[in-house]
């Protein structure tokens, strides 16, 4: 059985970076790039490349796309087992039409086949989950699957919100939840308070601690990232102005490291630390999950 379990999302990213100014009904030029993304998905394969013992619960199509997904994800080392290929789905997409200056001009998300992640596969996977150390939980799963996982799984959970919209869902039950990392925005959408100062940042530390989270670690994109556990707690931040080509995919990094350090016994510190070695590596990267992360490359940083 895998040490570290990761339930989620995952899909095919296409990005188009536009070349000049974007003229709506006419041809534009620009450069195009395919991958694999999503929160789960990111994670999961982080894990692999840095040589975790992970697995990878989810649901994709049974098309082109979905095998190809899970290809890459067993070349980086994932357990796919529980990577089902649903018949006459279509495997999860999002398309990004960037501007010149690399903000979004429009999204498109294709993420029916999420759906077919429910509670039956939860109990499919029942064993594998509570034979890990720890299970890591996407934040874009429905809100009757997170429920039902809070209550099958017995080992400690990790829960990366993936987004505001979907950190709503989890704010009744955060406390099932022994490390969580959401990033400023999901962190405030969660505590229901507003997070702009190092103090604000305190108070919603011990907010989260009051629900029952062990272990804490609040994301601020580049400016490094509070943690706290117990009576330990404090803010890391980076020693030098970071690229942000792929901010992220340097929240996903950031978790799979945590995952991977607490497996490993690393104390809340250090912890941090180590994601913020992750993060650092992905944000230099266009690619969501940097093909050269590794755990060679993470221990080269120290």
């Amino acid at each position: 059985m895998s040490k570290i379990t990761v339930i989620g999302g995952a899909r095919q990213q296409i990005t188009a970076n536009a070349l000049d100014q974007i003229m709506a009904e006419q041809e534009n030029e620009g450069e195009i790039f395919a991958s694999f993304s999503g929160t789960g998905h990111n994670i999961a394969e982080n894990l692999g490349r840095i040589g975790a013992d992970v697995a990878f619960v989810s649901a994709a199509g049974d098309d082109f796309s979905g095998r190809a997904l899970r290809q890459e994800m067993e070349k980086a080392g994932v357990n796919t087992r529980f990577l089902r290929l649903e018949e006459g789905q279509r495997t999860a997409a999002r398309i990004e039409v960037l501007n010149i200056i690399g903000d979004p001009q429009m999204i498109m998300n294709d993420e029916t086949v999420y759906g077919c992640i429910t509670e039956e596969t939860v109990d499919e996977a029942e064993e594998l989950l509570n034979a890990s150390e720890f299970v890591c939980v996407d934040g874009s799963l429905s809100e009757e699957v997170l429920r039902h996982l809070i209550e099958t799984v017995k080992v400690p959970l990790f829960l990366d919100p993936h987004r505001e919209e979907d950190a709503e869902k989890v704010r009744d039950f955060i406390g099932a939840f022994d490390m969580i990392k959401p990033n400023r925005g999901e962190a405030s959408v969660l505590c229901g308070k507003e997070i702009f100062s190092e103090e604000q940042l305190k108070e919603a530390g011990k907010w989260f601690a009051d629900q029952g989270v062990k272990r804490i670690f609040i994301t601020m994109s580049g400016g490094g990232v509070y943690y706290k556990e117990g009576e330990s707690e404090g803010i890391l931040r980076p020693e030098a102005m970071l690229p942000m080509q792929n901010e992220r995919g340097a929240g996903d990094a950031f978790s799979a490291a945590v995952l991977d350090g607490a497996v490993r016994g690393m104390a809340i510190r250090e912890l941090a630390a180590y994601g913020m070695k992750a993060a650092e590596i992905t944000l230099g990267c266009r690619e969501v999950v940097n093909p050269d992360m590794s755990r060679e490359r993470m221990e080269s940083c120290e």
